[in-house]
């Protein structure tokens, strides 16, 4: 193998160990023979064509996570699944050669999209705890009522204060479905998003190569 072209596929393939393995040897295969193909003479021909092998894999990763016939419905995927997922199309978006302006508008509306997540997250997260704050510090404080003559205050207190430690705890689990929803659907976006910006692909299977055939 030309030397030149070896050094980039290596480090292609590095950067690309998110793929499955039969993923992965398919892009190489793809990208061995279009670099055997071109008229390649130096790295920075092939550089200038396909970008840096970190650029190159990037796309790939970001292409490969857009596509629904390899992988899940967000819907189905793990939160940790989709946040990758939201973190490559991201990566993806800047490598893509997409023209600085479109690529900024994009990488922008990614990043609101996700500060308003966070937004949302924090905002159920500090209501629920301070539900279970507020119950567990009337609970204290019913303790100090019920020894004294004002017992059946402090037995008021102390209902009232398990009663929102509980619904705390009840909400918590709804707290966090609620999150992995926000995730899902917010992978839906960007995975949708990446599909109108990454016109040409880049995530090359055996089938898609015969289909090009």
């Amino acid at each position: 193998m030309n030397k030149i072209i070896e050094n980039y596929i290596s480090k292609l393939s590095n950067n690309l160990s998110a793929l499955p393995y039969s993923d992965r040897q398919d892009v190489i295969e793809f990208y061995q023979e279009f670099l055997f193909d071109g008229d390649f003479k130096t790295e920075q021909d092939i550089v200038d064509d396909l970008g840096t092998p970190k650029m190159l894999a990037r796309k790939v990763l970001a292409d490969y996570s857009i596509s629904d016939k390899d992988n899940p419905q967000p819907r189905n995927a793990s939160s940790k699944s989709n946040l990758k997922t939201i973190w490559v199309i991201l990566l993806g978006v800047l490598a893509a050669p997409i023209g600085i302006p479109l690529a900024i508008l994009a990488v922008l509306l990614m990043i609101l999209i996700l500060l308003i997540f966070c937004a949302v997250f924090i905002a159920i997260t500090l209501a629920i705890t301070g539900l279970f704050i507020t119950g567990a510090l009337i609970l204290c404080k019913s303790f100090g009522l019920i020894f004294t003559i004002n017992w059946s205050t402090g037995l008021l207190y102390s209902g009232a204060g398990i009663m929102l430690i509980c619904v705390g705890l009840l909400l918590f689990p709804l707290l966090m479905r609620f999150i992995r929803f926000l995730i899902a659907e917010c992978t839906t976006f960007f995975r949708f998003l990446g599909k109108k910006i990454f016109k040409k692909q880049y995530y090359k299977t055996n089938s898609k190569m015969k289909t090009e055939k």
